[in-house]
């Protein structure tokens, strides 16, 4: 081999070590020391009561992570934006989660509405940044499926079905049902037929609510007309407390069933002594639980953090947060966005610590577990 042959080699050889390292460091969000993740939601406007529930669970998860040291290495650092609950804010915030703050990944997005504004984006991103656990069970948001996107939770339409399936279990049939008119209340209503019809429930009324809740008054006096036995509330946060509130001055005695949405203690405080007796679904087991596992993992780490708001959206946060770490830890070192989706699809019947998902490469969504809690007095659920 001549020198100017031996040059060309040196120089090629340069060069492949030259783009191996650029590859590897080109991750965006992921650098030796941490990993960027981007979470929206509404700290204002009408769900800001539930969002330190959110904010607070997953942070209290990693959190716990860091002081360990990380993940090889490298510890989690989520920006949290505020988008007010307004869809078209949620697109400017995910916009600059991924890139100014240069998120890897997105979590805990809230809100149906929200979640659709941004999946045409994060459809057409060259580089497909993974979204997990949005909190939504809209079916919409669920197909059709994307490789990028990883539901956690149970869906709005298992959440219906297992209302309709106790109200008829129990005997009760003459159903109304109040829906916010935004896309969670459209999709849910797909939802909530598809459970009447299966149950062979025909006879309902159902009603509209503004997010806001300021048409609560027509919405209680149009409930009301029908004389329902009991109320399925496909609504969110201050739609859902000024409904029931409002329904209680007029008539006593409503038998009200509403979303895991309000599953958090600021709706209870909100809520107050009107609360007692409605029923909610949840899509995560009873987090002050003495005998399950994850349960009592998620109240150490809260109390470890410094906060005392222990509910069921915050523990659903917590999971959601502890999925995207084992998906990082099953990534590898060299973690890669293309790795990490392949890690959230190899997760087969992964148990939490009494906590069961499932994921593969045709299904996104890892849990159907739904039960039912009721609200007592003192501001607090029970099973």
């Amino acid at each position: 081999m001549n020198s100017r042959a031996r040059v060309f080699v040196v120089l090629v050889g340069l060069l492949m070590c030259l783009l191996a390292f650029t590859a590897k460091a080109s991750e965006i969000g992921v650098s030796d020391q941490e990993i960027v993740l981007g979470q929206s939601l509404g700290i204002t406007g009408p769900l800001a009561q539930i969002a330190p529930d959110i904010v607070n669970g997953g942070k209290a998860y990693f959190d716990a992570i860091n002081s360990t040291g990380g993940i090889y290495g490298r510890k989690i650092r989520s920006v949290v934006l505020d988008d007010g609950y307004d869809p078209a804010r949620t697109l400017k915030t995910a916009r600059q989660l991924i890139e100014d703050d240069k998120a890897f990944a997105l979590y805990n997005f809230t809100g149906t509405a929200n979640v659709a504004a941004i999946l045409p984006m994060l459809a057409n991103e060259a580089q497909p940044v993974p979204l997990v656990g949005p909190l939504t069970g809209a079916d919409g948001i669920r197909n059709p499926r994307m490789d990028n996107v990883f539901h956690v939770r149970a869906s709005y339409e298992d959440e219906l079905e297992k209302l309709v399936e106790h109200l008829t279990t129990v005997g009760i049939k003459r159903l109304g049902v109040l829906w916010i008119n935004n896309g969670m209340g459209k999709d849910g209503m797909a939802g909530i037929e598809k459970a009447m019809k299966k149950h062979g429930v025909t006879s309902y009324a159902s009603v509209s609510i503004q997010p806001d809740g300021s048409d609560a008054e027509k919405a209680i006096a149009s409930l009301r007309e029908t004389q329902p036995a009991a109320i399925i509330m496909i609504t969110t946060g201050t739609a859902t407390v000024s409904f029931i509130k409002g329904f209680n001055k007029v008539q006593k005695g409503m038998r009200f069933y509403a979303l895991s949405v309000m599953g958090t203690q600021s709706a209870l405080k909100a809520l107050g002594p009107d609360g007692i007796g409605v029923v909610v679904t949840t899509v995560v087991p009873f987090p002050w639980s003495n005998r399950n596992a994850l349960a009592k993992e998620y109240q150490s780490a809260m109390r470890k953090a410094g906060y005392d708001n222990l509910s069921f959206l915050g523990f659903e946060a917590y999971i959601n947060a502890k999925v995207i770490a084992e998906a990082i830890r099953r990534a590898g070192k060299d973690l890669t966005r293309a790795k990490f989706n392949s890690s959230m699809e190899s997760m087969r019947d992964l148990n939490l610590g009494g906590f069961h998902l499932s994921f593969n490469k045709n299904q996104h969504q890892g849990s159907r577990f739904v039960e039912l809690a009721i609200i007592r007095d003192g501001e607090r659920f029970t099973k």
